[in-house]
Parts: structure tokens; sequence; C-alpha cells
């Protein structure tokens, strides 16, 4: 039941008082918001999740953070963006944060369980409809989010719709391969761009760093909470050589990657959001430049690079979104 119409701007004080409940499930928790059809939450929710959650789990952790911000009052819909590849046919085609749901019809199961239908779709999906709807692409027809984080997610907006391709896999930007045999992805192949630029990416990276930046790189991570993408952009900034030799060369991997779907797509807004994004627009200018050399026919200054607005919450207000608009449907 994926449907993705993300912008048009908000509510109606005809339909003000429905209410739909969206839910980001990844491999740590879920996190669940209530929002009206204006988009803004009006209760939120947490729950933990892990490697070992089974379908039953999650969906008594569904069921509970439901009641909790519902209070007892009518939910119109219920949206669910998973953290893995959703086939169109409603079924986790893979997900390595949530390896027990794999090859389970999500939508079914936990529209069974939770006794009302829901719409389902990936994380990254429901974050472009989130930022669609109500927010940095608020109003916007056709732009491209990306996500960085653990890994590089995307989703597609054309023409107000989420697009989703022919059998469901639509804009996987970060399995596109920037480097013919380069460094290994966690999906297998090498040389994707979530190779070179995620918090996976890293990790890999600062292995193969001298040892002196592993140990300050550690600390920072192990004594001050940092992840490890966002302890090399720090010791990038305070000045270290090899730090910085990395961080340009994950900026250069972005910007690469972004030309290349700019060229394929056609779009002029690219949304970029995730716990990596701050570090990227702290060095704005040299992501535009590295664009700027591979975009073909139009300059850089033709893309507007937004920050994106919806911050962690994203992929559950875009679930919520994506149940509304499900319902309005079958209308």
């Amino acid at each position: 039941m994926r449907r993705g119409r993300a912008a048009d701007g908000g509510g109606d004080p005809v339909t003000a008082a429905r209410r739909w409940a969206g839910f980001d499930v990844g491999g740590q928790s879920v996190k669940a918001v209530l929002a009206g059809d204006n988009g803004r939450p009006v209760a939120s929710a947490r729950r933990p999740t892990g490697l070992d959650t089974s379908l039953d789990e999650l969906a008594a952790a569904l069921g509970d953070a439901l009641k909790e911000m519902s209070a007892g009052a009518r939910v119109d819909g219920v949206g669910i963006g998973m953290a893995g590849v959703m086939g169109p046919d409603g079924i986790l085609k893979g997900s390595p944060n949530l390896p027990r749901l794999v090859g389970t019809a999500i939508e079914t199961e936990l529209g069974d369980r939770l006794g009302c239908p829901v719409s389902v779709d990936n994380d990254a999906n429901c974050a472009a409809l989130a930022e669609g709807w109500v927010g940095a692409a608020a109003g916007a027809s056709d732009f491209l989010l990306v996500t960085l984080g653990s890994g590089v997610g995307s989703g597609l907006v054309i023409g107000g719709e989420l697009y989703h391709g022919t059998t469901g896999y639509a804009c996987e930007l970060g399995h596109t391969v920037l480097v013919k045999d380069g460094r290994r992805c966690g999906c297998g192949n090498r040389g994707c761009l979530e190779a070179y630029v995620s918090e996976s990416a890293a990790r890999s990276l600062l292995e193969d760093a001298p040892a002196e930046l592993r140990r300050v790189a550690g600390r920072l991570v192990s004594e001050r909470g940092f992840g490890y993408a966002q302890a090399l952009f720090a010791l990038a900034d305070e000045g270290d050589s090899r730090a910085r030799e990395i961080a340009a060369a994950m900026i250069d991997a972005l910007g690469a990657g972004l030309a290349s779907a700019v060229n394929l797509l056609d779009v002029t807004l690219v949304v970029i959001g995730g716990g990596i994004a701050p570090a990227v627009f702290d060095r704005i200018e040299q992501l535009e430049e590295a664009i700027d050399r591979s975009l073909f026919a139009r300059p850089v200054s033709s893309l507007t690079i937004a920050a994106a607005r919806c911050g962690s919450d994203a992929g559950a207000i875009g679930a919520a979104r994506a149940a509304m608009l499900a319902a309005e449907a079958v209308r």
C-alpha cells in the first residue's frame, strides 16, 4: 500500500482533526510520532529494538507506542518506515539491522497484529515524504533527498510523487558504483558511494589510517560519544593532515555521486540530511566544487543544495504522511 505524494503543503480546516501515526523502525529503536494533516507532531514515543527483534516483539512495541501517543483517541491511519529494502509487495527483502524480519510481509503481518491497515515503505523514502510535506522541500514538485548516516539513503520525488521504479527499488544512490573494484561496501559490491561517504565508510577508512589518528579518533568515539565520521571531521578541523585528506576525499566522493544523480535525473533541488550532514555543510564550497567538476551542461549554481529540516523524526513524520496518502487514495 505504498503511496507517495510529497508536496502539497499541509492540511485544511475540514480534515484538521485527523491524526496519523508514523513509525521509523531502525536497528536500535522505533521512533514514533502522531501528526495532524498539517504535518506537525502532537505526540511522540520511542521504543528499543535490536538485531534479534522478532515480528511479535516489533508489533508489541508499535502497539505500545501507539497506545501511549493516542491516549485512547482515534487514529486515522498508520505508516511504517523500515530500515531496509522493501519490495512493492510489502515484503522486507533485506535489512542488516533487522535480520529476523527479512522475508516478512511487513504490511500484512503488522496490519493484522495492530488491527488496522498500515502503509510501509523504506525509511529514506519516508524521509523524502517528510521533507516534501513540512521540510526543506515543502512545495517542491521535484527533488532528491540524500541521507548520510550509517549508510547512504535516498528518495526521489518527481512531479510531487515518490518514485519507486518498476520493481520498487529505485534511487539506491548509495549503491551506485563510483570506483571500479573499489572499496568493499556492506552490500557485498565494491566501489559503491556508501563505501566512501558514510559512518561505516569513515570507520573503514580510519582502519587504514596511521596509528596515532586511529587512537585519537577512537578516544573521541569511546569517551565523547562521537561517531567515526564526526571524529574524523573534527580532527580534520583541528588540522590533522591525514584526517583532512580523508575528509576531503569523502566530500569529493559525495560530490561525484550527487553530480551523477543530477545528470541522470535533472533535478534542481537536493536535500541532504542525516548525522553526517552538518560536517558536509561546513564544507559546502568544496562540495559544490566537486559537483561542478562532474556536472554536464549546467553550472552548480543552477542547483539548490538544502539542509534537511525534519531532523531525527523525518522517517516517522514521512511514515505518517504515507498513512494519510494511503487513506485518501481509497476514498
